[in-house]
């Protein structure tokens, strides 16, 4: 008798916990379908932007070369104007690499303002700090030809703050400006500072020795005259 009616009780129980699930999945079914279906909806879109943006890069890729193959072959203008439209589309690190080539080829045809404003461009868009500073050095030497040495001097500051591999690159060019400007103790300074810089590349402290001659040291103060002794009869 006890086991017929541990049998109807659990029956009963098992007939308790059926219907109760019944009711949760009436009430609650529809949302946690919905749910469902919108996890898979992202993870599906994910992995279509996922794919779009490799296809993208890959495609930027091919462009990208196929601008290069111009300039190398000569034809200029075709390749300016290819990296122009590249430096308007697809990834941004494609499109900061872009700006610094058609840039490059500006400077190349001698257009130097638009070829500064080209590289100004590329330093804004880049995320990578290497890619900046390169942009921002050669658009620099380009500020070296067309702007005053105020001018160059605040372009590379942050270069040389940095203290990255590219500031010993730019303590050279402000050292040179420096230099041209009349400003020989900050030229002697930096140069000197090249010289020990161990980390520098070695070429440019060889760069820096040679310079350091050819300005020579600075010059030894001017002594005051000396006062007059005075008299024996005072």
């Amino acid at each position: 008798m006890t086991n017929e009616t541990d049998s109807f009780v659990q029956e009963v129980d098992e007939q308790l916990r059926h219907q109760r699930l019944l009711r949760f999945l009436q009430r609650f079914g529809p949302w946690l379908l919905g749910a469902f279906v919108l996890v898979l909806a992202g993870i599906g879109g994910w992995q279509a932007w996922q794919a779009y943006r490799t296809n993208d890069a890959r495609d930027q890729a091919v462009d990208y070369a196929a601008a290069q193959q111009l300039a190398a072959g000569g034809d200029l203008d075709g390749a300016r104007d290819a990296f122009q439209r590249l430096s308007q589309e697809g990834p941004r690190a494609y499109r900061a690499m872009a700006q610094m080539e058609h840039a490059a080829i500006l400077t190349e045809q001698g257009d130097l303002q638009a070829a500064l404003q080209g590289f100004d461009a590329a330093a804004q868009t880049a995320n990578d700090p290497v890619m900046r500073e390169t942009a921002q050095l050669r658009a620099a030497f380009i500020a070296a030809e067309t702007q005053d040495f105020a001018a160059v001097r605040t372009r590379l500051q942050p270069i040389i703050d940095s203290r990255s591999r590219l500031s010993y690159l730019a303590s050279e060019l402000l050292a040179v400006e420096a230099w041209e400007a009349g400003d020989l103790d900050l030229a002697r300074q930096t140069l000197e500072g090249l010289t020990l810089a161990f980390d520098a590349p070695e070429t440019v402290r060889q760069r820096a020795q040679i310079a350091l001659q050819v300005i020579g040291p600075a010059a030894a103060p001017t002594p005051a005259p000396a006062a007059n002794a005075p008299s024996e009869g005072e």
